[in-house]
């Protein structure tokens, strides 16, 4: 292997598939959470007679996650079949077309099945990045990428809550949704230069990931035993709290700063991008403090204990502050998301990443579907108050922590040494 060989295949795979992923999260973010501001709008909740309907308004978030959770299982097993390459070209395909379909709706029901749709649709997501991840990165690389992607889902929203408001203030909410569904086409043009694996690119290179992996760990599982890992069912658990907290965020906190704390829709947007972007830098923190500790589980501990601190003073902060408070802490939900992705890299056999993938994230993002009704309903039950919303995910996350820190017990109790002589921070995993 040359020095120029190893420098080409860097190059390619954090300046070409990283950011073909970043880029692919970005446009699925917007596509996902444009709903947060749609609800917002007053003439959508006049036309559709939606204005007070919190729990439905709720809804339309939760019907994403109920297909996105169920679609997750079944393109896991699609990419492992098919690549990636081909799984994200059509996923991104069917999910424009939903976004357009959704510009042409009469009332709340038909909205709510097309989020349905597009939710299914959006579920090629993590089984797509996990196996390409899994592909192209070797192991000590493996939160740093998966944090630089997964940043997506909070770049995404910083850039769209300024775009999405910007449409919907010069073309009304059908016409941002029409606009939104062409930029979803975006990303297929990127994908068409990112092949599934670094040997299709004719590198021998490819043997750097592949010895990097098998002194970094002990023999991964296959699909049948990751079933009966206890870590499986833990990171299965975190990642419930990581997806329906950042989920749940995205989608009220436009509406309680504007409806509750009164900041105005045209201000709203750019303070809550500032959040944003804080989140996206603590995101990337994260995964690079992970990396170079190799303590995972205690990061993502450490991570979620913070937002339960957090979540007071952001309620009782001024508006402006309140907004940024909130959007930042999604950065503690993105964090945890791109730890968990690591540690089940570890995990799992190369061939069966795309279907472990889809089992522990669909069942994290199908159980999550609950958390922006269930906000919602609190809503209505407190009389318009949000406090109850916010303990629910003050509690969610102290359900994650205590995750966290069982996945480290049982990893510091049933830990091997992958080869005598390796650095034990980088060369320990937990087994079954």
């Amino acid at each position: 292997m040359t020095s120029g060989s190893r420098n080409w295949l860097l190059d390619r795979r954090w300046l070409l598939v990283a950011p073909a992923l970043l880029f692919l999260w970005i446009v699925a973010q917007i596509d996902k959470t444009n709903v947060s501001l749609i609800i917002a709008d007053p003439a959508f909740l006049k036309e559709l007679n939606v204005a007070g309907h919190n729990t439905e308004l709720g809804g339309l978030m939760s019907s994403f996650f109920v297909g996105y959770g169920i679609s997750i299982f079944i393109w896991g097993f699609l990419v492992d079949r098919f690549g990636p390459r081909k799984c994200v070209i059509a996923g991104t395909l069917i999910w424009a077309v939903m976004l357009f379909l959704s510009s042409l709706v009469g009332d709340i029901k038909q909205y709510l099945l097309i989020r349905l749709l597009l939710g299914a649709a959006e579920g090629n997501l993590w089984p797509v990045s996990n196996a390409l991840t899994n592909r192209w990165f070797p192991v000590r690389e493996h939160s740093r990428v998966q944090a630089f992607w997964i940043t997506g889902s909070t770049l995404g929203t910083a850039v769209g809550v300024p775009i999405v408001a910007a449409l919907i203030l010069s073309s009304g909410w059908r016409g941002a949704l029409t606009a939104l569904a062409l930029v979803s086409l975006l990303p297929v043009a990127l994908f068409c230069f990112v092949k599934d694996r670094p040997r299709e690119q004719r590198l021998d290179d490819a043997q750097e990931i592949k010895g990097d992996r098998e002194r970094a760990q002990a023999e991964p599982l296959s699909l049948q035993e990751l079933l009966k890992s206890r870590p499986f069912w833990l990171i299965t658990v975190c990642q419930f709290a990581s997806a329906t907290t950042i989920y749940t965020l995205v989608q009220w906190i436009p509406s309680y700063v504007t409806g509750f704390r009164h900041l105005s829709f045209k201000s709203m947007g750019g303070w809550i991008t500032l959040g944003y972007i804080i989140a996206t830098i603590l995101t990337l923190i994260v995964g690079y403090i992970a990396d170079r500790t190799m303590e995972r589980p205690l990061a993502g501990a450490w991570v979620s204990v913070a937002f339960v601190i957090a979540i007071l003073p952001a309620q009782i902060a001024p508006a402006i502050a309140s907004a940024v408070i909130l959007a930042s802490l999604i950065g503690v939900a993105s964090s945890t998301a791109a730890l968990n992705g690591a540690l089940m890299q570890t995990l799992v056999k190369p061939e069966a990443i795309a279907r472990g993938t889809g089992i522990y994230a669909g069942i994290g993002m199908f159980s999550s579907a609950m958390g922006p009704a269930l906000f919602g309903a609190l809503i209505g039950y407190l009389g318009g108050q949000y406090w109850g919303g916010f303990l629910f995910l003050a509690i969610l996350n102290v359900v994650g922590a205590a995750g966290y820190v069982a996945l480290y017990r049982v990893s510091t109790r049933r830990l091997v040494p992958a080869r005598p002589g390796w650095d034990k921070k980088r060369s320990y995993i937990a087994v079954r």
